[in-house]
C-alpha cells in the first residue's frame, strides 16, 4: 500500500515538475524528477524486463498521440526542441508519458479487464491532464475541439495500455498465497 501511494504522488511530482519545468523553460527539472521517479519504480520492480518493454511501447503510444495532437495543431506545446525536432512531441512530454507509464500499475492496477471503464477514464481525465498543463503554461490555450481530440485519443489509449499492461508487466499476475 505505501508503494502505491509513494507511486500515485511520485508521478503527480513528475508531471508538476514537467509542467512547471517547460513553462518556465527550467529544462533539467523535468530531467531529474523523471528520472529519480522512474529509477525508483524500475528499482522497486520485480519484472525489471516487462517493465522496460511496457514503458517502451507507452513511449510509441505516447510520441503517436501528442505528435498527431502537435502536427494537426490542436494541442501546441512549449517547445524546448529547436527544429525539426520541434515538430515531434517535445522531450519533456516523453519524460511524463514514461513516468505515467511507470505509475500505471500501481495506479490503475484496480481496473484489471475492465477496459470500457478505463476508456471513460482516459476520455475524461487525458482532457483535464492537458488543460491543465496549458494553465502552467506548458501547453497553448486548448481549443474546445483540441479537448474533445484528446479526449478521443486518450478513451482509446487508456484501453491500449491497460491490455499492454497485461502482456508487458506482472504487476497484473495475481499474488500467490504462501502456504503458512
Amino acid at each position: 500500500m505505501l508503494k502505491t501511494i509513494l507511486s500515485i504522488v511520485g508521478f503527480q511530482i513528475v508531471w508538476f515538475a514537467c509542467a512547471y519545468g517547460a513553462a518556465s523553460e527550467i529544462w533539467y527539472l523535468p530531467c531529474i524528477a523523471g528520472l529519480l521517479y522512474v529509477s525508483c519504480i524500475y528499482i522497486w520492480s520485480q519484472d525489471k524486463k516487462g517493465l522496460t518493454l511496457f514503458i517502451l511501447a507507452c513511449l510509441l503510444l505516447g510520441f503517436l498521440v501528442d505528435t498527431i495532437l502537435l502536427q494537426h495543431s490542436f494541442v501546441v506545446f512549449k517547445n524546448l526542441n529547436s527544429y525539426p525536432f520541434n515538430l515531434y512531441q517535445p522531450w519533456w512530454m516523453t519524460i511524463l508519458w514514461a513516468a505515467f507509464a511507470s505509475s500505471f500499475g500501481a495506479s490503475f492496477s484496480w481496473l484489471k479487464k475492465k477496459y470500457l471503464l478505463a476508456a471513460v477514464l482516459g476520455g475524461i481525465f487525458g482532457p483535464i491532464a492537458y488543460y491543465s498543463g496549458s494553465q502552467f503554461g506548458a501547453i497553448e490555450p486548448i481549443t474546445s475541439l483540441g479537448l474533445f481530440l484528446v479526449g478521443i485519443l486518450w478513451l482509446i489509449s487508456m484501453p491500449i495500455m491497460l491490455k499492454l499492461s497485461f502482456r508487458f508487466n506482472s504487476f497484473h499476475q495475481p499474488e500467490t498465497i504462501l502456504p503458512h
